[in-house]
């Protein structure tokens, strides 16, 4: 086995050990193989992922930097790099190899999409009804309920359940199956727009019965091809750019931010709320910063606190320690493997 193919097959079982998202975890092996072969370009040989030196990781991602790669994709890839190393018992990466120590520019996540008007989503939602009635229904449920693209494509067999709940004057409607990482969260109904929330559900569900179950169906009826024919239909109806699909989340954030302001919820309320029901936790900064910009005036006297970290004395444990005598998760379930 040559020494890329090694390497490749260590970081798959390393990014198992470190956990996530099945998504997250082909991603981070996706990131890393871009460093495995400017290692094999070099003709550095190493015997462990652990002996990856560090000047080497910043060479990289130097020489990556200079050939314009995005800063959100630098971040990604760092991101993947420090995970693995770090679960190899690479001691030192996560702060000799920072995006800070690194020079990684940050992202300007702002202006990459924006809320659609009343006026637009109806113009959205004509260009997408002449090309699949499904894709209609799909982007009226990301609008009104804030869904992510695949979340929206999942949520199918959850919308009897929802119907039920909103009939029964429910204002929150759970999430879990289907959600990002399966993580539960509660999706706020938009004040005010209960009778549109319902109208809508009803309409997705009756199609869905009516269609195998499924609001958008691939070539062999799972998550994958599905995926890939929703991106062929949005391409087709001519919803990219500032005004794609992710921007109902947007449209989504606006209403609720300005129903709830109106309401007498305040500021910072308004903030928490609209993070949970996204599903990004508490991430208010974030939130006012990218999916409220365009009414970012509203919450002119909101200070944000700056987050601590989330285990300051466990983030500089063992970093004086060879990689080999970390307590690491990998090593702890590789002690046990053989007799």
């Amino acid at each position: 086995m040559g020494q890329k193919s090694r390497l490749s097959h260590a970081s798959r079982n390393y990014t198992h050990f470190r956990g996530g998202a099945a998504q997250t975890m082909q991603n981070r092996l996706r990131l890393i193989e871009a460093l495995w072969a400017f290692i094999a370009l070099l003709g550095i040989k190493l015997n462990h992922i652990r002996d990856t030196p560090l000047w080497l990781i910043m060479l990289f991602v130097q020489t990556r930097l200079c050939e314009g790669i995005r800063p959100g994709h630098a971040r990604n890839m760092t991101s993947a790099i420090r995970v693995i190393l770090d679960e190899a018992g690479c001691s030192m990466v996560n702060t000799t190899c920072s995006n800070d120590a690194l020079g990684v520019p940050r992202r300007d996540r702002k202006g990459a999409h924006r809320a659609q008007t009343r006026a637009e989503f109806e113009q959205t939602i004509i260009r997408a009804q002449a090309v699949d009635e499904g894709l209609a229904h799909h982007l009226s449920l990301m609008y009104i309920l804030g869904l992510r693209s695949v979340e929206a494509l999942r949520s199918a067999h959850e919308l009897a359940g929802w119907l039920g709940l909103l009939r029964a004057g429910a204002d929150r409607l759970p999430f879990q199956y289907g959600a990002k990482t399966n993580r539960l969260r509660q999706i706020e109904i938009i004040p005010g727009a209960g009778e549109e929330t319902v109208r809508i559900i009803e309409a997705a569900l009756a199609y869905c019965e009516t269609h195998n179950g499924n609001l958008i169906t691939g070539v062999d009826a799972d998550l994958r091809t599905s995926r890939d024919r929703l991106r062929y239909l949005l391409k087709a109806a001519r919803i990219c750019g500032q005004l794609s699909s992710h921007s109902l989340r947007y449209s989504y954030s606006v209403n609720l931010a300005l129903g709830l302001l109106d309401g007498g919820v305040s500021e910072e309320e308004t903030l928490d709320r609209v993070s949970a029901a996204l599903g990004h936790g508490a991430r208010a900064q974030m939130i006012l910063n990218t999916y409220l910009q365009e009414i970012r005036d509203r919450f002119a006297t909101v200070v944000i606190p700056r987050r601590p970290s989330r285990n300051p004395g466990g983030s500089v444990r063992g970093r004086h320690l060879p990689g080999p005598q970390r307590m690491i998760r990998s090593n702890r379930r590789l002690k046990f493997k053989k007799a």
